[in-house]
């Protein structure tokens, strides 16, 4: 993946919340949160080119990239659109597009704009729509969910580096282990103490399915994984593990 070394630690948060935080006065974030993804709106404007451009910083592009990346920010709405970096991207394209039509400054090194002449805004949302931006973009999320994954593991003494140590071969085990997490989490005392206690309530457990508590033990740190993305919106996550179910 692109850009992996521009991912920093948001202290778990998806990029949903960190936008929320900066809706809610914390400049400071913004300022960062930009600076990281630089990278991002370099690639995004490149888009626009057939070939490299030398110095692509020192372009109007770049600095439209940068103002509607901030526009971005603001205007995101999570209730309508999931994945923020999609959005930032089509917000992106449109306000360079726009550029391009109020300038009419077209080289031969720049991508024709009668591409978009129709309907500008269609035009675009049916590129994004067919997987142009796909995992590079996918992947901000992901990573910021993988961060926040990782953290928790932590917490209950287990490690991301050691996942797949803990996924069972069988695919029967791994079926036994997702029903006993939904059992988990859908009973309020033995949740609670896995949440606060880190601990697995047996004896409470035991009651409620029909599983050897040895080999519940046995498994243990893949039905902790489970919990955890069960009781977290991790819907990129989700999508990456669908295949050990």
């Amino acid at each position: 993946m692109l850009f992996i070394s521009t991912i920093i630690n948001y202290a778990g948060k998806t990029a949903t919340q960190v936008i929320e935080k900066i809706k809610n006065g914390d400049k400071q974030l913004k300022e960062k949160f930009i600076e990281d993804y630089i990278p991002f709106i370099l690639k995004v404007v490149s888009s626009f080119y057939t070939s490299k451009m030398v110095d692509l910083k020192s372009s109007d592009e770049y600095s439209i990239g940068l103002m509607a990346f901030d526009e971005a920010i603001e205007k995101y709405d999570s209730s309508k659109s999931r994945n923020f970096f999609k959005f930032a991207e089509l917000v992106i394209k449109r306000r360079v597009i726009d550029y391009f039509k109020k300038t009419s400054s077209i080289s031969k090194n720049e991508i024709p704009l009668s591409c978009f002449d129709s309907n500008i805004e269609s035009e675009i949302e049916e590129k994004l729509s067919i997987s142009d931006i796909g995992w590079e973009t996918d992947g901000y999320e992901f990573i910021y969910e993988l961060k926040d994954f990782s953290k928790q593991l932590e917490t209950f003494g287990l490690n991301i580096n050691n996942l797949p140590d803990y996924v069972p071969k069988h695919k029967d085990s791994r079926r036994m282990c997702v029903g006993i997490a939904k059992k988990i989490i859908e009973n309020k005392n033995i949740y609670e103490k896995l949440k606060t206690k880190k601990y697995i309530h047996m004896k409470e457990l035991i009651k409620v399915i029909d599983v050897h508590p040895k080999t519940v033990e046995r498994n243990r740190a893949f039905i902790i994984c489970l919990y955890i993305i069960l009781d977290n919106d991790y819907e990129n996550f989700k999508k990456y593990l669908n295949e050990i179910f």
